[in-house]
């Protein structure tokens, strides 16, 4: 905990130094409310924009299960903040974070009981390599409850519960910890939305394909918008809202090759579409196979567990999603991202010549395979 906090710290004291340099820049802390689209109170000062990009980003939600505030629970922030290692802990939830929180304090020896609604780990993800992870957490010790819905928690004698129900059967589970792992929703109490003229659509705020509100002179980014919530997905959309509300650019966001990753051992990393979804498309498909345990780097590394799975349009061998469960999987997938740049081909990652041996050659073997 206390190197990530000084990890953490550096990358913090860095932004704010750079702010601090770029004296084109007036940086104000405050909590900030629109009073008229162009209108802006920060804590009794008033600032007036003709244009501002929102940059508020998303926040916790927390399930509605009974008792579970009377319980005591903790979200993912806290539980980077914990000083002394729960003997027992259960995480609702088997997405990214459940699933990089269950393995860590697993790891270093809590108890950890996992419980998801779906059937596996990872739902959006290709089933054939979540399926993977999901024995490989069970293999490590991590007590994977899948098709399980949490129903009802509470304390008793100084022990948290949950009540968890699958099927007709309700199991109840005891943990020193609960964490919540359940998703989240744009930040925007009190942003004055309604006096900007911004909608919501559902949880998020309504942007167009410029990243455009419904405000003519507001644009946001990040995950305030939904869909793919990563940093690197707000570093990206952060050029294009400052050039569409700076010089009216008019640039569009192209989210067909946003890369993603489960920061788990091994990792888990896609790019694109599922093979399912990519035969919703209509189009003919080829899904190609490598496997690690063949790979003489994997090998030697005794890393041997997980595989490479890219699928391509049959006809045109235009990549459509690449998806790999392996060491450094969320390396080895940046391959493909760039393959996949403007509609790419395998081309060329089968006719390149890769390094051997290396763990990218995995990468090569499965698109020669969806050839």
């Amino acid at each position: 905990m206390d190197r990530k906090d000084q990890v953490v710290q550096t990358i913090i004291d860095g932004i704010y130094r750079d702010l601090e340099k770029n004296k084109s820049i007036t940086f104000i802390k405050g909590h900030a409310e629109f009073s008229s689209p162009v209108d802006i109170q920060v804590d009794g000062r008033a600032i007036t924009a003709d244009k501002t990009i929102l940059a508020v980003g998303s926040k916790q939600v927390i399930p509605n299960i009974p008792g579970l505030a009377e319980a005591g629970f903790t979200t993912n922030y806290e539980a980077l903040q914990l000083r002394e290692l729960p003997e027992s802990m259960v995480i609702i939830g088997a997405g990214y974070i459940g699933v990089e929180f269950a393995q860590m304090y697993s790891r270093f020896g809590t108890k950890v009981t996992m419980i998801g609604r779906a059937s596996r780990v990872m739902p959006r993800e290709e089933p054939e390599l979540s399926e993977a992870l999901g024995k490989l957490l069970l293999k490590e010790g991590i007590d994977l409850r899948t098709s399980t819905e949490v129903i009802r928690a509470g304390k008793e004698h100084g022990k948290r519960f949950v009540v968890a129900k699958k099927g007709e059967e309700e199991i109840r589970f005891e943990a020193e910890e609960i964490l919540v792992a359940s998703g989240r929703d744009a930040r925007v109490e009190s942003l004055g939305l309604q006096q900007a003229g911004i909608e919501m659509q559902g949880s998020y705020l309504k942007v167009d394909d410029t990243l455009q509100t419904t405000a003519p002179n507001i644009w946001s980014l990040g995950d305030a918008n939904g869909g793919y919530m990563f940093t690197h997905r707000a570093r990206y959309d952060g050029p294009i809202s400052a050039l569409n509300a700076v010089e009216n650019a008019g640039r569009k966001v192209d989210y067909r090759v946003v890369p993603r990753a489960v920061f788990s051992e091994p990792a888990l990393a896609s790019v694109g579409l599922t093979e399912a979804e990519a035969r919703e498309t209509g189009r003919n498909i080829k899904a190609g196979r490598a496997y690690f345990k063949h790979s003489g780097r994997a090998k030697a590394m005794a890393e041997t567990d997980g595989l490479v799975k890219i699928i391509t349009d049959d006809e045109s061998k235009e990549i459509l999603g690449a998806h790999i469960l392996g060491v450094h999987a969320d390396i080895l997938i940046h391959e493909v991202v760039t393959a996949m740049h403007n509609h790419g081909t395998i081309e060329p990652i089968t006719k390149s010549i890769h390094i051997h041996p290396t763990l990218s050659e995995i990468v090569k073997d499965a698109s020669k395979a969806a050839r």
